[in-house]
């Protein structure tokens, strides 16, 4: 047996050493954070293990070099810890290392916020497309939708893929206002919200309705197209009222492609006023710009193959057309021929025609005859002695000339009106100088159907005397407009002669003050009674005005009104309206642009004031004849330089009921 004694072993109770490599003393922390540390032992060292604020922490690494991380996540920002970490040996000696006091700071540590880009959403479904996050710990987007900006936001599903940033959803309702967020997250727990997006359904952009127009009994109406996706219909509504008030609707279509309308059996002289609604799916509406349409026929137009040309009297003819009557020359108002102009309804004309007879001819009224010519008066040359002479024509249809006679004497004589006469003869009206007093005294011939005179009579020639106008009288006798200085004031008074169906004077008036009157234009009135227009400067506001008589069916006058402002202004026509009213014709220095201009006005029963219009521009433009046209409208004729070469041409304007020629 051997005994043995061996060595006793020496215990290892020296601890290992660890020093804090990272982070710095007294630096800011975030996120998870790594602590980097160096351990030593004489023999080995176990591990290292972090400690925070005197907390072990659980973390533990066995693995030079020691990394610990740390999540700094759950602790407040701005807010101090002390780090140590602890190392063992493994003899179980243990040293910490010293302290490191660090402060946490997070707080630009959450992720990039991320906005939407945009919303758009048909019938079925709403589709959201938002920036793509840029960041490596992306974790998560979230939708949110609020009904206010600063309300609560609810959560519409939670999308994990980086790459998923185009959202489809069903539940909406554009009509409601509605905000809309992405929220991002990071794998730390840490979010960013984006920019709200706000959504409320837009009316749908509104079409732009072009003008309307007048086709055969017909409105066209167009409008530009929507495009818009959500479209659901067009809907054309009319209305008497250009604010559209008590509107119906007259048409409507659900394909966005329709974009015309004719609406038919539109009568004629009608206004209707139109708009276009657009409604999209969801019921939300835009209206157009309002378009007025109308059925009136309106025109201003002007005429003249020749040089010189003057409108004096128009007539609406047989065929709702119309004819204008005047001269026309070469070389101005001297040296002219008979002018004759037709056009349609619409004022296109359909022929013109240069009619002379002597040197000098001229055209001063027109009237139809039964077989649809025209019987023309005015003056012309005398053959015999080269004075002038009372002027009568008769043409066809198309303004050929059938016959034309010629009244008068050595002395000069002017044919002013023509009137046709129920024995289907013509009473005519103008001046003649008288051989005798050298004075002009009023005209009257009455001729037959074939432009044989059949007598002739004079009245006045005391002093300057003129016949302007002529009717057959409800009584079968004649009734003339003029003016005289013979009778009343020698300046000159409107004059008015009554006849029986011989001529034979059976009493005069006349009518004015102080100045000068004359009346132009002569019409019996639905109570009997007469209507007479001219001018005065006797009375009303400037150096002539439109002067307006009423008088009974003897000649007494009634009432008198006059028109104008502070120049000079005429009234050449009268016709008493469908209304009871009347419409005057003229031209105006006082009212319009430069010079004169034509001068349509409008008066009720008691000759009172209702409307006036002035037309054409610049020149000289004087209208000289108008009246009331089977339309309820007016037209009005004379003449007009305000052209480029500033010489006179035929004017011709229709207007409607109100006076507006567009």
């Amino acid at each position: 047996m051997f005994w043995a004694c061996e060595e006793e072993q020496e215990t290892d109770a020296t601890p290992p050493t660890v020093a804090i490599t990272h982070p710095d003393p007294l630096s800011s922390v975030s996120e998870i954070t790594s602590v980097t540390c160096i351990a030593t032992d004489n023999d080995s060292v176990q591990t290292v293990e972090l400690w925070i604020d005197s907390m072990a922490m659980g973390i533990f690494d066995s693995i030079s070099p020691y990394e610990l991380p740390w999540n700094t996540v759950p602790y407040p920002d701005s807010s101090e810890h002390i780090i140590t970490v602890r190392a063992e040996d493994l003899n179980n000696n243990i040293s910490d290392s010293e302290p490191v006091i660090v402060t946490v700071n997070n707080s630009t540590s959450h992720p990039q916020a991320v906005n939407i880009i945009s919303i758009v959403y048909t019938l079925a479904d709403m589709t959201i497309t938002f920036e793509q996050s840029t960041d490596s710990d992306f974790f998560s987007y979230e939708l949110l939708r609020s009904g206010s900006e600063e309300g609560n936001k609810n959560s519409l599903g939670i999308f994990s893929s980086i790459n998923d940033t185009v959202i489809h959803i069903m539940n909406f309702d554009p009509l409601t206002a509605a905000w809309y967020w992405i929220r991002t997250a990071d794998i730390h727990g840490y979010t960013s919200t984006g920019s709200g997006y706000y959504i409320l359904d837009d009316p749908p952009l509104p079409v732009t309705l072009d003008p309307v127009v007048f086709l055969d009994s017909l409105f066209v109406i167009n409008w530009s197209r929507n495009t818009e996706d959500d479209f659901h219909s067009y809907s054309v509504f009319e209305s008497l009222n250009p604010t559209m008030s008590s509107a119906v609707e007259v048409f409507q279509s659900t394909d966005s492609i329709i974009t015309e309308f004719n609406h038919f059996e539109i009568e004629e002289s009608q206004y209707r006023y139109y708009q276009v609604v657009v409604k999209d799916y969801w019921g939300l509406m835009s209206a157009s710009n309002i378009e007025m349409g109308t059925s009136w026929i309106l025109f201003n137009e002007t005429y003249g193959d020749f040089s010189y040309d003057y409108g004096r009297c128009v007539l609406q003819t047989l065929d709702e057309g119309y004819i204008v009557a005047g001269n026309t020359s070469t070389v101005g108002n001297s040296f002219s021929n008979v002018l004759l102009v037709k056009t349609d309804v619409k004022g296109n004309q359909e022929w013109i025609k240069s009619i002379t007879f002597s040197a000098t001819d001229r055209g001063n009224a027109v009237t139809e005859g039964s077989d649809g010519g025209f019987i023309v008066v005015g003056n012309t040359i005398s053959e015999n002695d080269g004075s002038q002479d009372v002027l009568l024509l008769k043409t066809d249809g198309i303004g050929t000339v059938e016959w034309h006679q010629a009244y008068g004497t050595n002395q000069d004589e002017i044919g002013n009106s023509v009137y046709p006469a129920a024995d289907g003869g013509y009473i005519i009206c103008g001046q003649a100088v008288s051989a005798n007093t050298g004075f002009n005294f009023a005209y009257l011939i009455k001729v037959d159907g074939s432009g044989n005179e059949s007598w002739s009579r004079t009245f006045g020639a005391d002093a300057n005397d003129y016949g302007y106008s002529v009717i057959q009288a409800n009584d079968g006798g004649y009734a003339i407009a003029g003016m005289t200085r013979s009778s009343g004031d020698s300046d000159g008074d409107a004059w008015l002669i009554k006849t029986d169906n011989d001529g034979q004077q059976e009493w005069s008036q006349t009518y004015g003050g102080d100045g000068t009157e004359s009346a132009r234009a002569i019409q019996q009135t639905v109570d009997g009674g007469f209507i007479l227009l001219g001018h005065t400067n006797s009375f009303g506001s400037g150096n002539n005005d439109a002067f307006l008589v009423k008088t009974d069916a003897a000649g007494n006058q009634q009432w008198s009104q006059t028109y104008g402002g502070t120049a000079t202004d005429h009234g050449r026509s009268v016709d008493q309206t469908d209304d009871g009213g009347y419409i005057i014709s003229g031209y105006t220095d006082s009212f319009g642009t430069n010079g004169f201009d034509f001068w349509l006005i409008k008066t009720d029963i008691e000759g009172n004031l209702e409307w006036h219009e002035t037309y054409t521009d610049y020149g000289d433009d004087r209208g000289l004849w108008g009246q009331q046209t089977v339309d309820g409208g007016y037209v009005i004729t004379g003449y007009s330089d305000s052209n480029s070469n500033s010489v006179p041409d035929v004017v011709l304007v229709k207007t409607d009921h109100l006076g507006n020629t567009d």
